[in-house]
């Protein structure tokens, strides 16, 4: 029987509708001809993404995925070579056995990031402690410092070895896994501790020295030049850093040996204007000059400097101090170095006297007083002043060396005397013409002819020194009385004491310019960039640092000269022999405490000179006791007399 019961009918009924006309249409094949063109473009575009991933920038993605593999670690290159003006080797490279240690071997990193050895790898580090007589703790401390300095890097554990244990652990390796023996660059002085005045001191960056210009490249844990030449011509010296590579695992551990890159070595080096020879004569000088002192009664004296330079180009042959450390000494034993730099010791040896010792000139400022006068019309060559045993200014009594005399001279005859009371006059005169006009003649030709402010040496550290004025007393002092510029002031400045405060290279640079005619050369130590065989490559300029119109300089000269030849010289003992004409000046300065200072300051030849020799022996009494036999002995070493 047929169902009649109603069926449920969906409410909406799917409906085809079939536009036939639309698939002929030139829409249609609009539409499927941009379909096209989209999937070609598409594809076209990956397959010349994927082209140039592999033909052009193939090569550079392999070696970001290789680096990724691969760690970088910096290592200490040889630095560049110094030599004298002669091309006598002053410093260079050689190699130092030292001991690393593989971090991974030895130890392992804790969660919170500290290196702690394995009971294994303490071990190890407690037999190689014994062997090298370190405590254990402090090899520890260097392979965590290492660490945290270059993750990957071998730690430097001992940083200089005898051969005897290099060849002890090299022999037994297998006994001492995670150790190694390896060679490290080190500065080499083959001529011992000569020059240690201006090569200068090595020692690792600090954080201080990472915002200065010079050491903008350096690592940290990277030895840089500290003093002298090595700190001013560090970016030259510099050798850089070697580069080398380790494999590391996706977690960044170490899983092979350390593999050294190829490294092009600097060929560069750097010539000195120094002459090793005459730079030893010079040290040798000024411990004799000391023993003169003592022959002569001033038992205190145990210091001094000497500076022999070229009075036309500022180039210094030598550059002496005493006493003074030894570099080399320095390089090789750390306990020496520390000791070095210890606070209670460090103004001793580390003081260069020719650059950063300042004292009282005594009467070797008496020709810059002289050229102050004439320069400013207080006196002519030929002006007759009288010197007497002593000058009273004010109510203070000003002696002379000779308190018996009693003459005329003139400036020729003053400065062969070297009679003080006949520049106390000169003195008067510049006061009378300060508190007259306001103008401070003295000390602005002191200051115009170098004295009282750094040189530009081309070493760090030089002592800019003070050449007193009226501005100065009231910048230094608070008690009004001692802000007065009093007459006797200007009176003792006419013979280089007071507050006047030079050094030997600022005396010497005065004298260059009264030699040279009015040059004010730039003093200097080095000469050239050079290769590695010697040919020079770029010669370093130094251009003066000012050009004087002098006045009446001959009468200066004609007094130097006879101050040291004629019967009643100063120097005359020393030099009146001497087969080289010398034009010098004795100067002997008071000092607070102890004996006098002995100076001498000079050229030679008188007429054409051809060097400056100043010397200066602390607590050495009067000049021609001590300085001036110690300034002989590098006359005759200069001119091989």
């Amino acid at each position: 029987m047929r169902d009649s019961r109603l069926r449920p009918r969906p409410m909406v009924e799917p409906i085809s509708v079939v536009e036939r006309g639309f698939f002929g249409s030139a829409g249609f094949y609009v539409r499927v001809g941009v379909l096209v063109v989209v999937a070609l473009s598409l594809f076209g575009i990956l397959g010349l993404r994927l082209w140039s991933l592999q033909m052009i920038q193939g090569r550079h993605y392999a070696h970001v995925a290789q680096a990724q593999s691969f760690r970088t670690i910096l290592l200490p290159a040889p630095r560049a070579s110094i030599f004298d003006r002669s091309g006598r080797l002053l410093v260079g490279t050689q190699g130092r056995l030292g001991v690393t240690a593989d971090v991974a071997t030895l130890g392992r990193v804790d969660s919170g990031g500290r290196w702690r050895p394995t009971p294994a790898g303490r071990v190890q580090l407690r037999r190689l402690a014994r062997l090298a007589r370190v405590p254990t703790w402090k090899l520890i401390t260097r392979l965590r410092r290492s660490i945290r300095r270059s993750p990957y890097a071998p730690a430097m554990v001992l940083r200089s070895t005898n051969l005897a244990l290099a060849l002890y652990l090299e022999e037994r390796a297998s006994s001492f896994r995670g150790l190694q023996v390896v060679a490290v660059p080190e500065r080499r002085y083959p001529q011992g501790r000569l020059g240690s005045e201006f090569l200068g001191l090595l020692g690792e960056v600090s954080a201080r020295e990472f915002h200065e210009h010079r050491y903008r490249t350096a690592k940290p844990g990277q030895f840089v030049g500290q003093s002298g030449v090595e700190a001013s011509y560090e970016r030259l010296l510099d050798g850089g850093l070697e580069r080398a590579r380790v494999p590391v695992d996706a977690r960044g551990k170490v899983v092979g040996p350390v593999r050294t890159l190829p490294y092009r070595t600097s060929a560069r080096g750097l010539r000195l204007t120094i002459d090793a020879r005459l730079q030893s004569v010079a040290e040798r000088a000024i411990v004799d000059g000391i023993a003169f002192a003592h022959r002569a009664g001033h038992a205190d004296a145990d210091a001094g400097a000497a500076v022999v330079m070229n009075p036309w180009n500022g180039a210094i042959y030598a550059l002496a101090s005493s006493p003074h450390y030894d570099q080399a000494a320095a390089a090789h034993n750390p306990g020496y170095l520390a000791r070095l730099l210890a606070p209670r010791n460090s103004m001793v040896p580390l003081l260069d006297r020719a650059t950063q010792g300042l004292y009282p000139t005594g009467s070797t400022f008496k020709p810059i007083a002289a050229e102050a006068a004439l320069a400013t019309g207080l006196i002519t060559p030929r002006s007759i002043l009288p010197c007497t045993g002593s000058l009273t200014v004010g109510n203070i009594v000003f002696h002379n060396v000779e308190p018996a005399i009693n003459a005329d001279l003139n400036l020729d005859q003053a400065l062969t005397i070297s009679c003080d009371t006949w520049f106390y006059r000169i003195g008067t005169e510049f006061y009378a013409r300060q508190a007259a006009t306001g103008a401070l003649d003295l000390q602005r030709w002191a200051l115009r002819l170098g004295l009282g402010h750094p040189t530009g040496l081309d070493l760090p550290g030089e002592a800019g020194g003070v050449v007193p004025t009226p501005a100065w007393l009231r910048r230094t002092f608070h008690d009004p009385a001692q802000r007065i510029w009093y007459e006797g002031y200007s009176v003792n400045l006419s013979i280089g004491q007071g507050y006047l405060a030079v050094t030997p290279l600022q005396l010497a640079v005065a004298y260059s310019a009264l030699a040279n005619g009015g040059n004010v050369v730039r003093p200097h130590v080095a000469s050239a960039v050079v290769s590695a065989t010697g040919r020079v490559l770029r010669r370093l300029r130094f251009p003066p640092a000012a050009h004087l119109k002098l006045t009446d300089a001959w009468a200066i000269r004609q007094g130097l000269y006879d101050a040291a030849h004629a019967g009643n010289g100063t120097s005359a003992a020393v030099f009146g022999s001497f087969p080289i004409p010398v034009a010098g000046k004795t100067g002997t300065a008071q000092t607070p405490h102890g004996s006098d200072h002995s100076w001498y300051a000079s050229w030679a030849p008188a007429a054409h000179p051809r060097v400056v020799v100043v010397v200066l022996i602390e607590h050495g009494g009067f000049g021609v006791e001590s300085a001036a036999p110690a300034a002989r002995e590098i006359y005759s070493a200069f001119f091989h007399k």
